[in-house]
């Protein structure tokens, strides 16, 4: 239903309006000033943004973060923290039963929430809505905590594109751009489960 509205609108609407507009404009140029391509061109730039305005800068904006602040980060890797705190090996932290969830901010675009895994560990999950001013781009923090400490032990952060409405604008995949990538993902998934098995014991 969606995509036939689309094209609809796109096809039966948007494009044959744009193709007069810019005929028009191209006489009227041609005729008034002997350069109709000057009132083309004009008119195809104010039909393109009457729908399009944001595309080029929400792809700028987003590669500029994903460049500048998306990333994945290992301040201390699982096996150096089990070292530093025997007292959690043997323990389970795959069983779900044994988790405790807490949320620490749910506003409208701006969630952040934690799974402990007993109180020596936490991962830490924040999403931030329409952080850029075409209220397009969307923020992803998470992070493995000592839950004692604080201290961060890795960290993966990540922008991804995605309107509603504006289906051209949305995330095609997550796996686009420097630092916004699969790998980031992949690399704390990676992380947090070796530290689960190191914990349990299955690796040494």
């Amino acid at each position: 239903m969606i995509a036939l509205l689309y094209f609809v609108f796109f096809f039966l609407i948007y494009l044959p309006i744009s193709i007069w507009v810019i005929r028009k404009s191209y006489c009227f140029a041609k005729a008034k000033y002997q350069h109709g391509w000057v009132g083309g061109i004009v008119a195809a730039l104010i039909m393109y943004n009457l729908v399009f305005w944001d595309w080029i800068p929400v792809i700028l904006i987003h590669k500029h973060l994903c460049e500048t602040e998306g990333g994945f980060w290992v301040y201390k890797t699982p096996e150096q923290w089990v070292k530093e705190h025997p007292e959690v090996l043997g323990q389970d932290w795959g069983d779900s039963t044994k988790t405790k969830w807490e949320n620490i901010r749910k506003d409208y675009g701006n969630e952040r929430w934690r799974v402990w895994y007993g109180p020596h560990m936490y991962i830490e999950y924040g999403h931030k809505n329409k952080i850029d001013f075409t209220d397009t781009i969307s923020q992803y923090e998470t992070k493995a905590v000592d839950g004692k400490t604080g201290e961060i032990l890795f960290i993966s952060k990540n922008f991804f594109k995605g309107a509603q409405i504006k289906l051209w604008l949305a995330e095609p995949s997550r796996s686009e751009g420097p630092g916004c990538g699969e790998s980031e993902h992949s690399g704390f998934v990676k992380e947090h489960n070796k530290l689960m098995l190191l914990v349990k014991g299955d690796i040494k």
